[in-house]
């Protein structure tokens, strides 16, 4: 694949050896052309994604094994994206100027790392862009996995992963092992039309559930009761939610129960699929 330039080449492969960590996996790094501080790599054996597009981003440079990596680039991190999406989305940031050596630069004079004094808003500004750009890519099993590990790591998923679940297009909650909600994110808002209370609505932020006959659902016999209560995945199931305002929604639960190291059941984690107006 040709290079957007030669400085660009040159100065990626000049770049510091900030960390010792190496990698036996040889990476394309694409520039994002908007936010100069996104960078995307992706396996030299893997398919470029399709949000990488010649409008919005450029072609940087090949990164091979042993090549130094771009501050900001983790390894392990990158290993992980790539197992579930089959890219890693990273940020150079401006902190990790302050390891250049002198006379080096770590990204191309065409795309300077903005000044050292940028603002928090800022920083936040670039960071939620990058979550949102990765939620877009991410399937509802890819991020039912990504909480079950959380979860399983002795980590808080919520925490963890607040970001991403927040700019995710699709409906997602969370709850801890007595069906009480942890945790939801707009687009569940948006399908059940009212906001449960953290810490004391149960099972569902529907305000009512009906099966598709039309019965009523009791939200302690919904899909995501059934899932923590017996301790088991529950699919192929949809139903109806109904808004305070009287107007229904298919959708389709994947509720999914959560575990820790132990494997003691500490929670639960749904994914809602909007199939349309009711």
């Amino acid at each position: 694949m040709p290079a957007a330039g030669g400085d660009i080449m040159r100065s990626f492969h000049h770049l510091a050896p900030t960390t010792p960590e190496t990698s036996d996996c040889a990476y394309n790094l694409f520039r994002n052309k908007e936010r100069a501080e996104i960078l995307c790599a992706v396996p030299e054996d893997h398919p470029i994604p399709r949000f990488i597009s010649a409008e919005q981003w450029i072609y940087e440079v090949s990164l091979r094994p042993r090549d130094a990596r771009p501050p900001g680039f983790d390894n392990r991190a990158a290993a992980t994206g790539v197992r579930f999406n089959g890219f890693y989305l990273f940020q150079v940031t401006a902190a990790h100027g302050k390891a250049r050596t002198r006379g080096q630069s770590h990204v191309s004079k065409a795309v300077p790392l903005p000044d050292l004094e940028v603002s928090l808003s800022v920083r936040q500004h670039v960071r939620k862009a990058l979550l949102q750009l990765l939620a877009r890519h991410s399937s509802p099993d890819q991020v039912i996995e990504y909480v079950s590990r959380a979860t399983a790591d002795r980590k808080s998923s919520e925490t963890r992963y607040a970001d991403l679940l927040a700019a995710l297009p699709y409906a997602i909650y969370t709850t801890d092992a007595t069906g009480r909600i942890t945790f939801y994110n707009e687009a569940a808002v948006a399908l059940w039309g009212r906001r449960p209370v953290l810490g004391r609505d149960r099972w569902c932020g529907s305000w009512h559930i009906y099966s598709l006959t039309g019965a009523p659902l009791p939200h302690d016999r919904c899909p995501m009761a059934v899932a923590i209560l017996e301790d088991r995945k529950v699919r192929d199931v949809t139903a109806i939610a109904e808004r305070p305002d009287g107007t229904r929604v298919h959708f389709r639960p994947l509720p999914t129960p959560l575990h820790d190291a132990n494997d003691n059941l500490v929670g639960a984690v749904n994914v809602l699929l909007d199939l349309g107006d009711a």
